[in-house]
């Protein structure tokens, strides 16, 4: 089982665009790791005995759903709750692509 340390939570804090105290580092440290040792326990469980009941990777059965063409939501109706847009009418975001891991 591996551990976080400061330095993952500050990363993942970074990845979130959070803002943490070094109290609140401490206290995410320990409560991720918590977390990790208790989800690690799945691989504790013997599943040998326990045939699949699913595999998607040779699925041929039929699609959930068929793919219908139909109208689309009007521009004006899909943009209303949309807090600042730009001068063609699209949704103004901030920049979420960068070149950083």
């Amino acid at each position: 089982m591996s551990t976080l340390t400061i330095e993952d939570i500050k990363k993942i804090a970074k990845l979130s665009k959070l803002e943490l105290s070094d109290r609140e580092l401490m206290v995410f440290e320990s409560e991720f790791n918590e977390i990790v040792k208790y989800i690690s326990q799945i691989n504790e469980v013997d599943v040998s005995d326990i045939e699949e009941s699913h595999n998607l990777s040779n699925f041929k059965g039929k699609v959930l759903q068929e793919d219908n063409i139909r109208e689309s939501l009007p521009k004006e109706k899909a943009l209303l709750n949309a807090k600042t847009r730009s001068k063609n009418g699209y949704i103004k975001t901030s920049k979420i692509v960068s070149k950083e891991e």
